[in-house]
């Protein structure tokens, strides 16, 4: 295979992988898969992706340039739908089930046996699919050869629904709550006439219960999130592991990566939660890299991509550059640095509102909601800023901070920033972590990062209780006087690499040749906003926008409007709440109008979530559900559900 080699690509649409029924004596099952196809008579190696989020829909709408793209380069790309979702057959699984990598064995090992294939499979996804290709590798296929996880992790609870074990809040009941349950109650697009398609379309929208309702009932530290844990230890295959410093998966990526036994490689950049060659700052090309690493390990091409650097990171801060080094973290000096230890503690009140300069990091985006100056929210919390600095610091690695309170703390959870902050005053956010539990231990491991520091900068650590809207804010309506912190002592580990260390590194950028099948994309319009309420002292954040797209067949049009708003008042932080909602509008080729509309409205203990389906004006569709005290319970519908095509 090579770059020069450009093949015509056929779609095969709905590609049947048989999968072993619900029960002993269920019917006959399978998985429904879209394959692209390179057109040429002789075998090639495959690729497979296994996605939750529908390849009729948006799944297969941002997952269809980069099949193409691999296609024409001489490779059988495969995207499927999970077991119960999209067109394929079965049950649903709840979120993160360990039992999703039998869907990825299964179509490692259908496409080995195919015809097309040469029997070489290399498996590959983003986020969700990133967990997927971890999951189903940590299972040791016989035909999987090499992986690409793109922005993945391997721990659903700590870097995700609970991140280091506080309670999440926007991001997995909002976002992604509100997303899947739209994708739940979205009619089937791809032959929608089928009688299969709308058989397994009634049966999940009276049976399946929405992701949602699984988040709420399992809080932090239930036991079920240690099931749903992916071992990446167990991952022997070739894995080329890509991360983004501002994703919200960027310690699980890292994780998972150290955590590999095979050939590895890390590519690590300044990006959000989204692909590298799409990202509106620092894009690299994804295709390129990627099709050196299939070359290698599934082609048998020697194209010393084994003996180049094994690590190529984006150094943020002043002077950005890519670097390559010899492995992660680079060899360096741990710095300490310490403040108190005096007669007097280190006090500050807290306030339990901030967290919403932080950006939306920790919330995915496909690359709006950097972080902002962090000086008002600074201000929230307990500050210790060092002297300018004489030199430039180079810092990559995980930062460590441990925190002796002055007296028993009474604060439920406690979060720590480290930023940069300028001459002119300007606090720019390094990185950050949670101490989950404070009571018990005091020593918290900050996010990893790379970031340079010129010299005449400080370096400041901040340590207060919130970080709204990505966490929901801790403790009660407690007065004023309540929330001061007390620290005897505050300890930083810096770790700190030479800048003469590494070399330089170039990643592709962009071409012009980028992915067939771009033009799937009419519009997007993402809106995100920051407001202050300054005589309660609350913060609101917004979030969302308009998208509009062909689907992959490109023969309808989808447009989705989705906005979310997360508020919370300093004086009763246990009021906070989010509400969101989201259409989604098809125009269908045979002329029928579908509308889908999802509504949420969340606190910290419980969720309400309503849905509803138009055919032609007419509802056909109207649920809702909602937590009780004793778990998670679903209403029934008042109608049954009729066919979606009329």
């Amino acid at each position: 295979m090579s770059a020069e080699c450009i093949h015509d690509v056929r779609i095969v649409r709905d590609a049947r992988i048989p999968i072993p029924a619900d029960g002993p004596s269920g019917p006959r099952q399978s998985l429904s898969a879209d394959l692209y196809l390179p057109v040429t008579d002789d075998p090639v190696p495959a690729l497979v992706s296994v996605t939750p989020y529908r390849k009729d829909a948006l799944g297969g709408i941002g997952a269809a340039g980069s099949l193409r793209w691999f296609a024409a380069h001489g490779y059988a790309c495969l995207l499927v739908d999970f077991r119960g979702t999209g067109s394929s057959d079965g049950r649903a699984r709840p979120p993160f089930d360990p039992a999703e990598a039998d869907d990825g064995v299964a179509a490692v090992e259908w496409a080995a046996g195919q015809p097309w294939c040469t029997g070489a499979v290399g498996m590959w996804g983003l986020s969700y699919g990133a967990v997927l290709t971890l999951r189903t590798a940590a299972r040791r296929p016989e035909h999987l050869g090499a992986i690409i996880p793109v922005l993945g992790m391997p721990d659903p609870e700590r870097d995700f629904i609970h991140p280091s074990g506080a309670a999440g809040c926007l991001a997995p009941l909002g976002v992604w709550g509100l997303g899947t349950l739209r994708d739940l109650l979205l009619p089937p697009l791809h032959a929608h006439r089928s009688e299969d398609e709308q058989r397994r379309w009634r049966h999940r929208v009276e049976q399946a219960e929405p992701y949602l309702l699984d988040l709420y009932r399992h809080r932090p530290g239930h036991r079920v999130w240690r099931e749903r844990v992916v071992d990446a230890s167990a991952v022997t295959a070739p894995a080329l592991c890509v991360a983004g410093w501002r994703d919200m998966f960027c310690d699980g990526s890292l994780r998972a990566y150290e955590q590999l036994r095979g050939p590895r490689k890390l590519l690590v950049g300044p990006w959000m939660h989204t692909m590298p060659q799409e990202s509106p700052f620092d894009p690299v090309d994804f295709h390129a890299l990627a099709l050196r690493w299939w070359d290698r390990w599934l082609a048998g091409v020697d194209n010393s991509v084994d003996r180049e650097p094994e690590v190529t990171l984006r150094v943020m801060g002043h002077r950005p550059q890519w670097r390559g080094y010899g492995h992660w973290p680079p060899q360096g000096e741990q710095v300490q640095v310490s403040a108190g230890g005096g007669s007097a503690p280190l006090t500050a009140r807290l306030d339990p509102s901030v967290g919403s300069l932080s950006g939306l990091w920790g919330i995915p985006t496909s690359g709006y909601g950097l972080p902002g100056d962090q000086h008002q929210d600074d201000m929230g919390g307990l500050r210790v800023t060092g002297p300018p600095l004489e030199r430039p610091l180079l810092l990559i690695g995980r930062p460590v901070a441990t925190l002796e309170p002055a007296r028993a703390c009474g604060f439920g959870r406690l979060v720590v920033k480290l930023t940069d902050v300028d001459p002119r005053g300007r606090s720019t956010l390094i990185t950050g972590g949670v101490l989950a539990d404070p009571r018990t231990d005091h020593r918290v491991v900050l996010d990893p990062t790379a970031y340079q520091l010129p010299a005449g900068h400080r370096l400041r650590v901040v340590v207060s209780d919130g970080a709204f809207p990505r966490l929901w804010p801790c403790g009660s309506e407690s007065a004023p006087e309540d929330r001061v912190l007390r620290l005897a002592r505050l300890d930083l580990a810096l770790p700190t690499v030479d800048a003469a260390q590494g070399e330089p590194a170039v990643p592709p950028e962009p071409g012009q040749d980028r992915a067939d099948g771009t033009d799937l994309w009419i519009g997007d319009s993402p809106r995100w906003t920051v407001s202050r309420d300054l005589v309660n002292r609350g913060t609101t954040v917004t979030m969302g926008g308009g998208l509009s797209a062909r689907t992959p067949q490109r023969e309808h049009r989808l447009d989705v409007e989705t906005e979310l708003t997360a508020t919370v008042e300093a004086a009763v932080p246990g009021a906070a709440r989010v509400h969101g909602s989201t259409t989604a509008t098809v125009r269908l080729d045979t002329g029928e109008h579908l509308l889908v509309r999802v509504e949420l409205q969340l606190t910290e203990g419980a969720a309400v979530a309503t849905g509803t389906v138009h055919i032609d004006g007419v509802e056909v569709v109207a649920r809702r559900w909602h937590t009780a005290d004793d778990g998670s319970r679903r209403e029934p519908a008042a109608d049954p559900v009729p066919t979606a095509a009329q």
